[in-house]
């Protein structure tokens, strides 16, 4: 089961789990600097809770298989 962790980036995310986009959309989040920036920063930069986040993100994706492998 692949996860998601506070070093990947919110683009790298997005591609490899489009439905995550749910998760960042309740958060106001885009992808308009082209999700460089890593998940912790993005928290940080934005004042989010990063563990509440990743909880979102990895529930998002638990039931569907990672391209990632």
């Amino acid at each position: 089961m692949s996860v998601i962790t506070p070093e990947m980036k919110v683009g790298e995310i997005s591609r490899a789990w489009p439905q995550t986009m749910r998760v960042f959309a309740r958060y106001r989040l885009d992808l308009c600097c082209g999700g460089v920036h890593p998940l912790a920063y993005v928290a940080e930069k934005h004042g989010f809770s990063l563990e509440k986040m990743l909880e979102e993100l990895n529930a998002e994706i638990a039931t569907v298989p990672s391209p990632m492998g």
